[in-house]
């Protein structure tokens, strides 16, 4: 049952995200699903991001556009799973997150692109890692790259590998932090 009212939490975000774009004068250029999975020998991660994309603020934009660059500011919320078997408290447990301030640059318009994204984000844990810090509320830094492909007009294939850090950022005596590389895969709707 938690589980489910997690994906319907985080299904709302993404409602949530859209709606407002709407009612300040943003609009969509994109959606984007995907599934993403990686981790380390100790941590396993399993997740579903989703993400909507706005254009850049015009001059920006304007820039990028010269320069044969599509630039995009990215809401992207997620909800995963991770099981952490890293000693002395293993646990597995539930993550939602949202990256409100991520950006994505794309680079030409071929139909095969590379493409770079990264920001920061915070998510909440219910897992319990005195290592972690003593809440479950984090922040994340996410830096990445990748491919996006078009399978037809108004619809990528994409593909990317990220490299992930969560910790308290100092705010709890505790402060370790948990690294996590991934891949993502999933579609891209123009």
């Amino acid at each position: 049952m938690r589980t489910v009212r997690t994906v319907l939490a985080a299904l709302l975000m993404v409602a949530c995200s859209v709606a407002l774009a709407h009612a300040d004068g943003l609009w969509v250029q994109d959606t984007q699903i995907r599934i993403a999975g990686g981790g380390s020998r100790r941590v396993q991660y399993y997740a579903l991001h989703g993400d909507v994309g706005f254009k850049f603020w015009r001059r920006a934009d304007g820039w990028l556009t010269d320069h044969g660059v599509t630039g995009r500011w990215l809401i992207e919320p997620w909800v995963a799973f991770v099981n952490d078997e890293h000693e002395p408290h293993p646990s597995n447990g539930v993550e939602i997150g949202v990256n409100p301030l991520f950006g994505k640059l794309t680079f030409g318009g071929a139909r095969l692109r590379p493409f770079l994204e990264g920001g920061e984000g915070i998510l909440y844990t219910d897992r319990r890692k005195s290592t972690l810090g003593n809440g479950g509320f984090f922040f994340a830094s996410q830096i990445g790259g990748g491919l996006e492909y078009d399978i037809r007009p108004g619809l990528a294939f994409t593909f990317a590998v990220r490299y992930r850090h969560i910790s308290t950022a100092g705010i709890t005596s505790s402060n370790a932090g948990l690294n996590t590389p991934m891949a993502l895969i999933g579609l891209t709707f123009r």
